[in-house]
């Protein structure tokens, strides 16, 4: 073996270790930003933020924004959308409760396993997805999720808060939530999450007992 072969061998092994080294220390910086925001979000008994919801539709080529208010405490979480004006969804311990004024309907259902909570979302699929980082300055963290289903989940931190899911699935259909203007353990009026329905309001119950 010549002089040039045991210099390729050696710059391929160097490059080999670098770039292990690298994986291992991107891992260390994603499982310490996991745990930031778990300390950050178990701390947190009330949560208020504005939100936008995007939605696109892949298979129909439709795409629909809303928006609206978030509210949760450690009972409750509430959609109280402006557009569409007059939907909310009703999230408690046991059932998902949706009201749609337009139609003066709800639907309820179990909650099984219905979740809405940033943090909730993402560590459903934390532990067994594929995690990169895509940014990582002094203001903001961007991470990228790829699920064993092969979604893709794209999350914006910043100081320790989830400001941006965005959740693609493997038909390309997209759901993004953006959140600004929150308000962390403000005291919330448990009338917020009452439901005031007029009388006739036509309820579909699925829940299963």
């Amino acid at each position: 073996m010549n002089y040039k072969e045991n210099w390729r061998i050696l710059s391929f092994l160097i490059l080999l270790i670098s770039y292990s080294f690298s994986l291992f220390a991107q891992n260390d910086i994603l499982n310490k930003i996991h745990l930031d925001l778990i300390e950050k979000y178990d701390s947190i008994q009330t949560y208020e933020a504005d939100f936008i919801q995007e939605n696109f539709w892949k298979e129909i080529n439709t795409a629909k924004t809303s928006y609206g208010k978030i509210y949760y405490d450690s009972s409750f979480l509430l959609l109280e959308y402006s557009e569409p004006e007059g939907q909310k969804l009703l999230i408690d311990s046991l059932s998902v409760t949706i009201y749609d004024s337009a139609s003066n309907q709800v639907l309820i259902s179990n909650k099984n396993d219905y979740e809405l909570k940033p943090i909730s979302i993402i560590s459903d699929f934390w532990i067994n997805s594929q995690k990169k980082m895509i940014k990582n300055s002094e203001n903001e963290v961007q991470i990228k999720l790829i699920t064993p289903e092969n979604e893709q989940i794209f999350v914006r931190i910043k100081d320790n808060l989830i400001i941006e899911i965005q959740i693609v699935d493997n038909s390309a259909n997209m759901v993004k939530y953006s959140f600004s203007a929150e308000k962390i353990n403000k005291q919330l009026s448990q009338e917020i999450f009452e439901l005031n329905l007029p009388e006739d309001v036509n309820i579909i119950d699925n829940r299963q007992f």
